[in-house]
């Protein structure tokens, strides 16, 4: 769609003024300038008057007031989402050194020192002579002996 500017429509031009023309002037025809269908269908208003200064005035202070609140709004909304991601990384930090420590715990009953004395606690003891389980044949190797509490 064409966009047609908002101006008087063009009418015919105006011929020069001859003899034959000043007699046809003292008769008036009843004669409609022609324009285009078009053009007589956009409505064509001119502002009467004038705004005045204050209006101008208050206008502009309007449009800068707002761009003002709305600047205002958009770095609160940045301030507090900056609170929030301090907030998140403190959080963050906690949880790793709570990580952290329970993986050094982890890593200190994994030790074989841990692993003897938690051994202990339940009440076994080593074994006197290991014996091996061979599953190729499913033969013993060695001669299974009971292990005796006091005994190293």
């Amino acid at each position: 769609m064409s966009a047609m500017p908002a101006r008087t429509p063009a009418l015919a031009p105006i011929p020069r003024k001859s003899k034959a023309m000043r007699r046809l002037a003292l008769v008036k025809p009843m004669v409609k300038p022609i324009v285009s269908p078009i053009a007589q269908a956009i409505p064509i208003s001119v502002p009467q008057g004038r705004a005045s200064n204050r209006t101008f005035l208050f206008v502009i202070l309007g449009i800068i007031i707002s761009g003002m609140m709305l600047l205002l709004f958009v770095n609160t909304l940045a301030a507090q989402s900056s609170f929030q991601k301090h907030s998140l990384q403190m959080q963050l930090a906690q949880m790793t050194a709570d990580e952290q420590s329970i993986s050094n715990l982890v890593v200190a009953g994994e030790s074989p020192e841990a692993l003897i004395t938690s051994a202990q606690s339940m009440g076994m003891v080593p074994a006197q002579s290991p014996v091996f389980l061979r599953l190729s044949d499913q033969t013993i190797l060695g001669k299974p002996v009971r292990a005796v509490a006091g005994a190293k």
